[in-house]
């Protein structure tokens, strides 16, 4: 699917949109991979040289964060709105299909342990759930979950290894011959031991969700909010400069879609 350039980062028009049709419409021979990009991706394309190229390999890219809402809005995608894989946003209605329609389910990421204890959390909240598969990201757990995945044909995984890894598993994946529905989620699988209500109503409600996990692992996520954001506003900054200079006449900005 075409993307579109937003601040560097390819973003899908229209993001992932109807979760129904995109569970039932894949074709059974082929993989799909949806993955969430926040204003950190702009701080990991210059940090990695395969990221971009990662991304563009992904069927659907979409923005979680309003800050990168805010950004692809003023790029020319209008109509594209926060979307990521927690129950904010698309895990539970992701849970809720997969319970309906019988799909397997392969959790991967996080240290040992917090994908099993990410399973009993949704064993418990969907009772019908099968979760028949989780593994670690850290020694062979990837390497074992590439086989495992593969060789059964998992219909879903969920991929919380934090970018760039988490795309490079699933991509690899498909190479190996997998032809399920890809996920990654970040940090989603050590969330989700706070059951569904990892983030208050109002924090969600405007948009402080950044300030709250900050609050929340001051030690794993300051630089990436305080110093890794900072290639996200410069970029920002310089696309709302040159934006204001076109409204003047001043300059043709061909960032729209051209």
């Amino acid at each position: 699917m075409k993307k579109i350039n937003v601040l560097g980062i390819p973003v899908t028009p229209g993001g992932v949109g109807d979760v129904p049709r995109l569970l039932s419409g894949k074709p059974e021979d082929k993989s799909l991979l949806v993955s969430f990009v926040n204003p950190q991706a702009c701080a990991l394309a210059r940090q990695h040289d395969d990221y971009v190229h990662l991304l563009n390999t992904f069927d659907i890219v979409t923005c979680d964060g309003i800050g990168m809402v805010k950004a692809a809005r003023i790029s020319g995608l209008r109509d594209i709105k926060r979307e990521s894989f927690d129950f904010t946003s698309l895990a539970g209605r992701v849970f809720q299909l997969a319970v309906h329609n019988q799909q397997r389910i392969g959790l991967v990421g996080g240290k040992p342990g917090v994908t099993i204890d990410a399973a009993d959390v949704l064993r418990r909240i969907y009772p019908d759930i099968q979760v028949h598969a989780c593994y670690s990201g850290y020694g062979q757990d990837p390497a074992e979950a590439q086989k495992f995945f593969t060789e059964n044909q998992t219909d879903i995984v969920i991929c919380g290894m934090g970018a760039p890894l988490q795309e490079r598993f699933l991509v690899q994946l498909t190479r190996n011959g997998w032809h399920g529905i890809g996920f990654t989620c970040g940090g989603f699988l050590d969330q989700i031991n706070a059951g569904e209500s990892y983030y208050p109503r109002w924090i969600d409600r405007f948009n402080l969700r950044f300030l709250y996990r900050l609050g929340k692992e001051p030690r794993r996520l300051w630089r990436r909010y305080l110093i890794d954001y900072q290639v996200f506003i410069r970029r920002y900054c310089y696309l709302q400069w040159e934006i204001f200079k076109e409204k003047l006449g001043l300059t043709h900005y061909p960032g729209k879609n051209e």
